[in-house]
């Protein structure tokens, strides 16, 4: 669990660009290319801009990580124990998928409530074309939720409007984006607790092929570099 967080740490900016990336529209005269959105995240909200949704992110690997790499480890020791011999590639393929299964299914929620948080607001809320998630966290389909972007995106024109024609230097607008707690009650609220597990059936799908990947390759390099180790050995 703590290799992960600190691995997620590492990398967080480099996830955040990829799922913005993965909703912006294309447009004319309009880059939306890796490196500008990464300098858009932190010119908008300097380093914190670069890590939004982190605290659901950690939330998650922690107890992910901890069930994936548990349930993992027992079930080959089970098979250790019943069979009396080291698990084939196919049961530790096994293994894994059931493990990965097992540890999305029990942290999705906390999956879905970071990609809220990261995509949130990072194009027009207003128009509900652009992205599926406002300024605000809540799906741009509902009414209330695209009143409230608009109501928002208004008082930002308005104050521009009479900061040009006044002359007056316009105040530098504050990024700041709403914590965990009110996007899961957003999410909470306008799509009930089926909202926390939308999309977990696709997760079913990659989740325990990735995992069941992973680890069979992770124990099949592992007793190669033990084999290789001890032939050195032996040589000596």
């Amino acid at each position: 669990s703590t290799a992960g967080a600190v691995s997620v740490l590492c990398t967080y900016p480099l996830d955040l660009t990829r799922a913005q990336l993965a909703v912006l529209k294309k447009r004319k005269g309009r880059r939306n290319g890796f490196a500008k959105v990464l300098l858009d995240n932190y010119s908008n909200g300097g380093t914190g801009g670069l890590f939004r949704g982190i605290t659901p992110t950690l939330l998650g690997i922690l107890p992910y990580a901890g069930i994936a790499f548990t349930i993992n480890e027992q079930a080959k020791r089970r098979i250790y124990r019943i069979k009396h011999r080291d698990p084939t590639v196919v049961e530790k393929m096994l293994c894994g998928g059931i493990s990965g299964l097992f540890a999305q299914s029990m942290t999705y929620p906390l999956e879905v409530t970071r990609r809220r948080m990261q995509t949130m607001g990072i194009l027009s809320a207003s128009s509900g074309q652009d992205t599926a998630v406002n300024m605000l966290g809540g799906s741009v389909e509902t009414k209330v939720a695209q009143n409230a972007a608009k109501v928002a995106e208004r008082h930002v024109v308005e104050a521009t409007t009479v900061a040009t024609a006044t002359g007056k230097p316009q105040p530098k607008l504050k990024n700041i984006s709403p914590s965990m707690l009110q996007v899961m009650k957003q999410l909470l609220k306008e799509q009930g607790v089926n909202g926390f597990f939308k999309g977990l059936s696709m997760n079913w799908l990659k989740g325990p092929v990735s995992f069941a990947i992973s680890f069979t390759t992770f124990d099949l390099v592992k007793e190669w570099i033990d084999a290789e180790e001890e032939k050195w050995r032996c040589s000596r």
